[in-house]
């Protein structure tokens, strides 16, 4: 059901941006409609301007084809419209009964002391990343002695960066993980940064931050690690954020919070 509903609900995102478009599309757009008509087998153009409950029908020349075009875009694109706004209502509706009459609805509507006592099924988005930030996993144990700086979900992390990456995933509600262990393909257990949870899709990315790519040493073990990332499946454009900084060149928040938000949001 979710994955319906998330295909759903792209489809709707899509519908609302070409309203968008169409909104800019009909800016500007000239008074009246066009009507057209045949007389002796030679198609005429009207344009139709109604005030006070009359209408005034202006004939159209071939000098005004361009006016004519415009008109005849105005009519296309306010029936765009009145039909995209019909299948918005009824993706809404479809989500919401899909929503309640769905089987993940069952565990969701258990009450609190009933739920901590079923291994559910089916669940919600929602419920899902809940239930996946609480699963355990053994922590990392190397350097805890650089777990120094505080986020604002209460965890330690080991950079101001990371505090900073880890604020921006709270912000925008994106459940996430610090230094979650992932197997790679040799075996070896490696800490990535985050693991982030996509909650439309349940798809799990990785972020990896490299905050010292002034160092020749640094930038080379992490390459290293990068080709090990890629041959256990975790690679750029799949399931893989990257973000850096340099001494000059500072990590870029903004630009990563928009980057989030476009990716899980």
């Amino acid at each position: 059901m979710y994955t319906l509903i998330e295909k759903l609900n792209e489809r709707k995102k899509y519908l609302e941006m070409m309203l968008a478009n169409i909104s800019r599309g009909l800016a500007g757009s000239p008074d009246g409609v066009l009507r057209l008509s045949t007389v002796h087998e030679k198609m005429r153009y009207y344009q139709v301007l109604s005030q006070d409950g009359v209408e005034k029908k202006k004939y159209l020349p071939a000098s005004e084809k361009e006016l004519v075009k415009k008109l005849g875009q105005k009519a296309y694109l306010l029936e765009l419209k009145r039909k995209i706004e019909i299948e918005i209502d009824e993706i809404e509706n479809i989500i919401l009964r899909g929503i309640i009459g769905s089987g993940e609805s069952v565990f969701h509507d258990l009450p609190v002391q009933r739920q901590c006592l079923v291994t559910p099924y089916m669940v919600d988005n929602e419920t899902y990343a809940q239930i996946w930030l609480k699963r355990n996993w053994i922590p990392n144990e190397y350097r805890k002695n650089e777990l120094i700086y505080l986020t604002k979900r209460g965890e330690l992390v080991r950079t101001k960066a990371e505090v900073l990456i880890a604020d921006t995933y709270f912000d925008l509600n994106i459940p996430y993980i610090y230094e979650m262990p992932v197997e790679m393909c040799n075996g070896e257990i490696y800490h990535i940064d985050f693991t982030a949870l996509q909650k439309s899709t349940r798809k799990v990315v990785y972020h990896e931050h490299m905050g010292l790519l002034d160092d020749s040493g640094y930038r080379r073990d992490n390459m290293q690690k990068l080709d090990l990332y890629r041959r256990s499946g975790i690679y750029v454009g799949k399931n893989l954020i990257l973000t850096h900084e340099t001494a000059g060149s500072p990590l870029n928040i903004p630009l990563l919070r928009d980057n989030l938000r476009e990716l899980f949001c």
